[in-house]
């Protein structure tokens, strides 16, 4: 597990001065770096440059400086990921595309003359055009938004400089510790400059070390590497310093575990289900925990905010006494949301899920990931008649049940509905996918218009269900109103009776 602990820097005027000229170097190397990356395919090309290979070419601009190794490593993950992005991007628009031309052909069989078609070819067009012009293009150093600010004139020339190139680091070395940025006991730091002179090769900047990060600062000298960036910043209108270092720590035993149960936990971008749940699967406790328009906040303001709540769920997990149990969601990058609905889905992935799986893991609660799919449908038609809840501490109950191993098996009332109905509507999985059943169930209520599953409509749902069957199945069984007496004009006065008849459909 990665420990970082940040500490300020306190350089002198001459110290501050050279520190400048290490960002602006080190900074610079970088950008040649990316564009000679980016410019060709490979990454080590055959030769250019009178004959040099792109890492000699930056090693003679860093006066063989070992800073080159960190550099190169760090463009060729920024190209990768770029890539990467770009092939998301040209998947997603390449069904956007199909989905268009299957629309526009079933519009065409119906009526050819139909208005709709008029717009959905307009929308073909504009994506194809997009399609064809996807290609890499090459990041802006210091983002698009400092850059617009400069060409404006709301910041100056030196501050562009300086937020632009606001970092560097070196990743340590086995044998070394680390070759260009050291830790001292002393609370020092010893940084290797780019000058070859005698007496100006390091530069020893004291550190602040409170009470707090003793502890940790110690930790750093018993690791084997370490990796170091240095990073400034403005902060009411003068710059400080700062020192990331990172290092492997072992992970502790954990102490909370799944012995006596577990928590489950279902993830939104505004709150957090929780759920206790005992060995048996029974549930026992739930519990909510809200946030705040977290897409409003400042880039610290939310990080902080994050990490308080995170401390919230890990707190719980430990006066429970048990392990936590989340969903493996996979975000990838999205195009057809908006910008706050992708900035919240941002928060999530980036900060939250993360954070709260390091936090469990230092403080020695178990973490464990189960799949995703159709905790909350489950919750619904199953648990909703048992446990009057939202559906999200439904899917959390779900969540918890799955992470310790328990499977949920159909109730009689949906295995009677889907004999019923047989396979008049295609199934969306394949036959060994263990939620086809329940898939099948889904979509059986989709079709008949029923959307809408609170908790205390789920019952008449499913009565109502029994009724629509008719308009799906060539036959109704005899029994199918049964018992459904007790509806008198849309309401249930008794819910016991209901789910007694829902249960038992051959009464």
């Amino acid at each position: 597990m990665i420990q970082t602990i940040k500490l300020r820097m306190y350089p002198d005027e001459a110290q501050e001065y050279q520190l400048h000229e290490i960002f602006t170097i080190y900074n610079r190397v970088k950008r040649i770096g990316y564009n000679l990356l980016f410019h060709n395919e490979d990454y080590m090309v055959e030769r250019f440059d009178e004959g040099k290979t792109i890492q000699q070419c930056l090693m003679s601009l860093c006066h063989n400086n070992p800073y080159v190794n960190t550099i190169l490593i760090d463009n060729k993950a920024q190209l990768e990921s770029q890539k990467t992005w770009l092939e998301k991007r040209r998947t997603r628009m390449t069904q956007q595309l199909q989905v268009i031309i299957k629309k526009i052909k079933t519009i065409k069989e119906k009526d050819t003359h139909d208005r709709r078609l008029k717009g959905l070819y307009a929308r073909r067009s504009s994506i194809m055009a997009k399609l064809r012009n996807l290609h890499l293009e090459p990041v802006v150093f210091g983002t698009k938004k400092l850059f617009r600010d400069r060409i404006r004139g709301n910041i100056s020339r030196e501050e562009f400089r300086i937020r632009r190139d606001s970092s560097f680091s070196c990743i340590g070395k086995q044998q070394g510790k680390n070759l260009n940025i050291k830790v001292l006991p002393r609370k020092t730091v010893k940084i290797r400059t780019f000058s070859k002179q005698k007496g100006c090769k390091w530069l020893i900047i004291s550190l602040s070390v409170n009470s707090v990060q003793e502890k940790w600062f110690q930790d750093i000298f018993n690791s084997d590497k370490y990796t170091v960036t240095v990073k400034r910043k403005f902060f009411k209108g003068t710059v400080r310093y700062f020192v990331h270092v990172s290092y492997e720590i072992p992970e502790p035993v954990p102490r909370c575990g799944y012995e006596h149960g577990a928590i489950g936990l279902d993830f939104n971008y505004n709150f957090v289900a929780l759920t206790n749940v005992d060995q048996h699967g029974t549930l026992l406790s739930y519990h909510t925990i809200s946030f705040c328009n977290l897409h409003s906040y400042r880039t610290n303001k939310r990080s902080d905010y994050i990490s308080y709540k995170m401390d919230k769920v890990v707190n719980y997990c430990i006066n429970k006494g048990k392990g936590i149990v989340v969903e493996d969601l996979q975000f990838g990058q999205e195009f057809y949301y908006n910008k706050k609905r992708n900035r919240k889905f941002s928060n999530m992935k980036t900060t939250a899920l993360q954070l709260l799986e390091r936090k469990c893991k230092k403080r020695g609660v178990s973490f464990r990931k189960v799949f995703p799919g159709y905790t909350s449908i489950i919750g619904r038609y199953k648990y909703s008649g048992l446990h009057n809840l939202s559906t999200h501490h439904l899917a959390s109950y779900v969540i918890a049940r799955r992470g310790l191993g328990f499977r949920e098996v159909i109730p009689a009332i949906y295995d009677w509905v889907s004999s019923q109905v047989g396979e008049f509507i295609e199934p969306r999985l394949k036959q060994d996918s263990p939620y086809r059943r329940w898939s099948m169930i889904h979509d059986l209520f989709k079709h008949s218009g029923i959307t809408s599953f609170k908790a205390a409509e789920i019952l008449k749902k499913t009565v109502l269900m029994r009724h629509v069957l008719h308009s799906v199945t060539s036959a109704q069984p005899d029994n199918l109103k049964a018992g459904s007496s007790f509806l008198k004009a849309g309401r249930i006065d008794d819910y016991y009776k209901v789910w007694n008849f829902i249960t038992n459909p051959t009464l």
